[in-house]
């Protein structure tokens, strides 16, 4: 996974459960920009984590 498809895939998985709420637009743009500074282990960690609470077993 590159660094860019691991980051759009945090930012995705982070952004899901708030799908529909008032004001996930400016949440957004604050999430994409504090995912997009992050460094790439971070990112792959976070990615990680989030993951395995959605999908256990995977």
């Amino acid at each position: 996974m590159t660094n860019t498809t691991a980051k759009a895939q945090l930012l995705d998985l982070l952004i899901e459960p708030l799908k529909g709420c008032k004001g996930l637009y400016a949440h957004r743009e604050n999430l994409m920009q504090r995912v997009m500074r992050m460094p790439d282990l971070e990112v792959r960690d976070h990615f990680d984590r989030l993951k395995a609470s959605h999908f256990p077993g995977t």
